[in-house]
């Protein structure tokens, strides 16, 4: 993914619509179906709306196009989770694949880094969390991040000890 990619969907992400920035990604995607950004974006976009097959496979073309984009890899075999313990949460199902996976780290590289920042939320709130919950907040999945503040304002917060570890 080269910077100049990066920027043309960040300029198109700030002038369009929720929809019409899902719409302009698609076409995005007919002119370069490899482009790893427009498949992380519209693989967070399916997870939000529960379509995870779909969500699976962009972001299996946006890993393997761009191996940079680790989070991708965890998000594939997350999603591939959740398929199976339908009705749960992301957030545990993500939580449980990444302890499963040894922990992965994502978010070292510049690439990802750079693409993250740009769909990063606001992290008001989120004081005196771990980096863990400080890197899933920066996925830019809005379901998880609502997951993610729930479970932090929620007063059983020991149900997800990852989110306030300073692992």
């Amino acid at each position: 993914m080269d910077i100049s990619t990066l920027n043309d969907i960040v300029l198109a992400h700030g002038k369009h619509s929720s929809a019409e920035f899902g719409e302009w990604l698609r076409r995005r995607l007919r002119a370069n179906a490899r482009c790893p950004a427009a498949n992380y974006l519209l693989a967070c976009r399916g997870f939000d709306r529960g379509r995870c097959a779909q969500a699976v496979r962009h972001m299996m073309v946006a890993h393997h196009a761009d191996p940079a984009l680790e989070s991708a890899a965890l998000l594939v075999f997350a999603g591939l989770n959740w398929v199976e313990r339908r009705g749960e949460a992301l957030l545990p199902v993500l939580l449980d694949t990444w302890e499963e996976f040894r922990r992965p780290e994502f978010d070292r590289h510049h690439r990802e880094r750079r693409l993250l920042d740009a769909f990063a939320g606001p992290r008001h709130g989120l004081n005196g969390v771990s980096p863990l919950a400080r890197r899933l907040w920066r996925l830019p999945i809005r379901t998880l991040r609502a997951q993610i503040r729930e479970a932090l304002s929620s007063p059983d917060t020991g149900h997800y000890p990852l989110l306030l570890s300073t692992v």
